[in-house]
């Protein structure tokens, strides 16, 4: 039964390829553009909010501390509930650790769309594994199974551009000694 659900979604929001072996390959409609009939604003990370009028409405991202008021600095982050607060310094942590929710709703209050952990693969839509990663460009993209590797590697641009379009902070990737580009296998 899930197979048809996620078929289902599939037709309204994806793009489903089959290869010349017959391998199903599912891709979100923001991914690949779909046809004009499906919007890149139906899909769930879109860069833009669909308003309630049926207009579009430019996303806000955070410029400024929530505490101090200062410029953000993007390696100072708390992350809560699936969104990432940025704060000016490691001063600011503990404030918004201890009360989260009272940051979050001061900087949503002012029209700024926080930035939100990657929970899903930028070529499936599905649920990420941690254990299973790209890393380009100092930045990590996590991704659902192997499948999704060579997507990834052969566009590791594309794919940070997309996530990062709509609203989802990717993590640093460690600079120690590795190569531009890095693949994690899944352990077995």
């Amino acid at each position: 039964m899930k197979g048809n659900k996620i078929m289902k979604s599939l037709i309204v929001s994806g793009v489903a390829l089959v290869s010349a072996v017959g391998l199903l390959a599912v891709y979100p409609a923001n991914v690949y553009g779909g046809g004009d009939d499906m919007e890149a604003s139906r899909a769930p990370d879109a860069p833009k909010a669909v308003a309630a009028a049926g207009q579009t409405k430019e996303l806000k991202f955070q410029t400024t501390c929530p505490v101090m008021g200062g410029a953000i600095n993007k390696a100072v982050y708390v992350d809560h509930d699936g969104k990432r607060i940025y704060l000016c310094c490691k001063g600011c942590v503990d404030a918004v650790k201890k009360e989260p929710a009272k940051y979050i709703k001061a900087l949503e209050d002012t029209g700024v769309t926080l930035a939100k952990v990657q929970t899903t693969c930028p070529v499936m839509g599905d649920a990420i594994n941690k254990d299973l990663y790209v890393d380009h460009d100092g930045k990590r993209i996590y991704l659902c199974c192997k499948g999704c590797v060579g997507a990834v590697q052969k566009e590791p641009a594309k794919y940070i551009k997309l996530l990062e379009d709509s609203g989802v902070a990717l993590d640093p990737a460690p600079q120690a000694d590795k190569k531009a580009d890095e693949v994690r296998p899944v352990k077995k």
